[in-house]
């Protein structure tokens, strides 16, 4: 379906030119480019489906695209346009790195009744690939991008629920991290998720599977305060202040790929009238506290193997360290 917006000559242009740039790609990147698809702008971030109910006439917008997600309005959906019940159907939507929760409104819920008389999605596939935009492939409604194999993927259940619900997403984003750290090519900041259907809830007159909206959770991102005395948490347009030292001034050296692990250098706000001893320390974002490691007398940053997360420095003898990091600390 996304080839629909071109006719047969342009069609073995772009299949052409799609070869060569995946060859090219293939030479320079550790990840191989797997597909290549086209993805509708809107409201920041790229839609698309495997198939939908009623597509346009000349694009694959139409009344119940995937573009439907993304307007926050119960009224609208997106409804897969296979002739089952919607197993194996899918959406395809950028999101920021890092993120980990979705906020879905299962079902078509236009009302009660529309929703009941439809399929609902009940146990989902996610799966997070790696993609670059293809320059040149810009339409008006959309844009081209190669996407790689899955890099994690994780099943979830959906509730047979009416409104919005939160779901955890259980993305492995280390591992991501991990395979994408020898990698040029592909971006980093943002990756596509695919949202495959294994299971419905079935309708009572209708077997077409819907969903009316899915949102991304925005990240936590951490900031030091203007001053580089505090260090705050911004989440969904609120501020926490994690820790604040009038009497210091903080530098962060490191964070973490995954965002976990902060390497801070903490020196006197006074220098002037006080000693100037810079001190190393090491933060927590999932506990929201320092974590002490009296083996380290200073840090260098980290190092990924494994899948696990290690801090390299220097211990009180000056002799070089490495320690293993608990993700459960």
């Amino acid at each position: 379906m996304y080839f629909a917006l071109f006719n047969g000559t342009q069609m073995k242009k772009i299949i052409i030119l799609f070869t060569a740039i995946s060859l090219c790609a293939n030479l320079h990147a550790q990840l191989e480019v797997a597909d290549t698809v086209f993805l509708a702008d809107k409201n920041d971030n790229y839609w698309s489906s495997s198939s939908e109910l009623e597509p346009g006439a000349y694009t694959d917008i139409g009344k119940y695209g995937a573009t439907n997600l993304s307007d926050s309005d119960p009224s609208t959906c997106w409804a897969e346009g296979s002739i089952g019940d919607g197993v194996g159907e899918y959406v395809l939507l950028t999101i920021p790195n890092n993120t980990t929760q979705l906020r879905i409104r299962n079902g078509y819920q236009k009302n009660k009744n529309i929703y009941l008389a439809n399929n609902r999605p009940k146990t989902i596939e996610l799966s997070v690939c790696a993609f670059f935009q293809l320059g040149g492939y810009v339409t008006e409604t959309h844009t081209g991008f190669s996407i790689s194999e899955p890099l994690c993927s994780t099943v979830a259940t959906l509730e047979d629920q009416f409104d919005y619900q939160d779901l955890n997403m259980n993305i492995d984003w280390m591992k991501v991290h991990e395979q994408l750290t020898r990698d040029n090519t592909f971006d980093k900041d943002q990756f596509i998720l695919k949202i495959k259907i294994l299971d419905v809830y079935k309708g009572n007159k209708w077997n077409d599977a819907c969903i009316s909206d899915i949102h991304v959770i925005p990240s936590p991102y951490f900031s030091l305060t203007d001053d580089e005395q505090g260090f705050v948490k911004v989440y969904e347009l609120k501020t926490d202040t994690l820790f604040y030292n009038p009497e210091s001034i903080f530098q962060i050296l490191e964070i973490s790929k995954d965002a976990q692990w902060i390497i801070f250098i903490e020196m006197p706000a006074d220098i002037e009238n006080s000693r100037g001893e810079t001190i190393y320390k090491l933060f927590n974002t999932n506990q929201e506290k320092f974590i002490e490691l009296d083996d380290m007398f200073q840090m260098y940053g980290f190092i990924i193997e494994d899948d696990k997360t290690y801090i390299e420095g220097l211990d009180r003898n000056l002799e070089e360290i490495t320690i293993l990091l608990d993700t459960n600390d």
